[in-house]
């Protein structure tokens, strides 16, 4: 089967793993802007926790740093509605060098507000202990203060990075507040299949196949309409794969990003006017929404996924990936010259991600096999 990626990728590309071809997975790119995707090459797992331990944040930056208060009302019942058009939620696993983006989150939230058509909630865990809330957020015009209703949760639910925290968080937010849309956010930090939700405060976080465990349990039988991420790294096939269950569109980047306030404003005040906007309008809104010249200091590679339109892609990674594999003993310098020329979205050394679409043009200009050149 030829990768005639054009055909269903819209215009974008869903970063992959060579090396992981052949594991089950469902992606494909609806509305993006001009981004993307990626290929590694010789990476694991333990290579890439050897990474995140050289590049943990040393004691002494985060040392001074006092664990972050609440701000809210607090409240010891947060309010309840019957079926809305969309309930959004967003698990803020920031309880690590991201949680000064917290209340920027939260606020820019408030901006737009919860309505009759609309849930905002919250579950939010910021820089050391006793600080973990969950939020019904309500409309407020002040940028510099939270406003919103709080319920402050205890000790056993501070790890942000467990599988148990993080599905409960997904049962409450989703069965207390019905809709008809249903879309989770992931604010944190990301590294693709390695993890996703990283606690300082114990150190922990969810690979990619725990996370996708604990969203399924936490869902019962509901799918959400859209999952994104707010992280780095986790517009990629192997996390489609995992959450193609449970999601149909994935939001995210196959690079580093940074906080999408500018277009979480922007989207919102879109929803808020039009709240039976449809997922793919949304997240066509978002990812556009994020990428304007307006949003700041970007990365451009921000894309929605189509999970539910991704077996074809599955099946020509595959093909692709057996006949690189039958090719490699002749092949070889040609097939790494390739990738060797395409960029690296680098999670470190000898842990690059690459752009799939980059490297099967690269592919075709180098290898000579007719098998590779055919599924290319």
């Amino acid at each position: 089967m030829k990768l005639n990626l054009k055909s269903y990728l819209g215009i974008s590309l869903t970063a992959v793993l060579l090396t992981s071809c052949s594991a089950e997975l469902n992606t494909n790119i609806i509305n993006q802007a001009d981004q993307a995707s990626t290929l590694a090459k010789d990476s694991s797992v333990d290579e890439i926790a050897n990474y995140l331990s050289k590049i943990a944040r040393d004691d002494d930056q985060m040392k001074d740093v006092k664990a972050q208060p609440i701000e809210g009302k607090v409240t010891k019942a947060l309010p309840k509605f019957n079926d809305k058009q969309l309930t959004y939620f967003t698990y803020e696993a920031l309880d690590n060098n991201l949680y000064g983006d917290l209340n920027r989150v939260v606020n820019t939230l408030e901006s737009i507000g919860s309505n009759n058509n609309i849930n905002l909630v919250a579950q939010t865990d910021s820089w050391k202990e006793n600080n973990t809330a969950r939020y019904y957020i309500s409309k407020d015009t002040n940028f510099e203060l939270i406003n919103s209703q709080y319920l402050k949760l205890g000790s056993d639910s501070e790890d942000s990075g467990d599988p148990n925290v993080f599905s409960t968080a997904v049962k409450w937010a989703f069965s207390t507040y019905p809709s008809k849309t249903k879309w989770l956010n992931m604010s944190t930090h990301g590294y693709g299949f390695a993890g996703i939700g990283y606690d300082d405060n114990p150190d922990n976080s969810m690979d990619i196949v725990s996370f996708s465990q604990a969203l399924k349990k936490g869902l019962g039988n509901q799918k959400l309409d859209i999952v994104s991420f707010d992280a780095c790294l986790m517009s990629t096939v192997e996390v489609a794969s995992e959450l193609k269950d449970v999601a149909n569109i994935l939001i995210g980047s196959e690079d580093s990003t940074f906080y999408w306030g500018y277009g979480y404003y922007k989207t919102f005040s879109k929803i808020a006017q039009n709240s039976n906007m449809k997922p793919s309008e949304i997240s066509r809104s978002l990812v556009l929404d994020v990428n304007n010249k307006g949003a700041g200091n970007q990365t451009f590679t921000i894309a929605a996924t189509d999970l539910t339109k991704t077996d074809i892609l599955e099946a020509s990674i595959n093909d692709l990936s057996k006949s690189l594999r039958k090719a490699l003993t002749k092949e070889r310098d040609n097939i790494f010259r390739a990738l060797d020329k395409s960029k690296p979205f680098a999670m470190g050394e000898g842990i690059p991600f690459r752009d799939i679409n980059r490297v099967v043009a690269l592919l075709k200009d180098n290898v000579k096999d007719t098998d590779v050149v055919s599924a290319c």
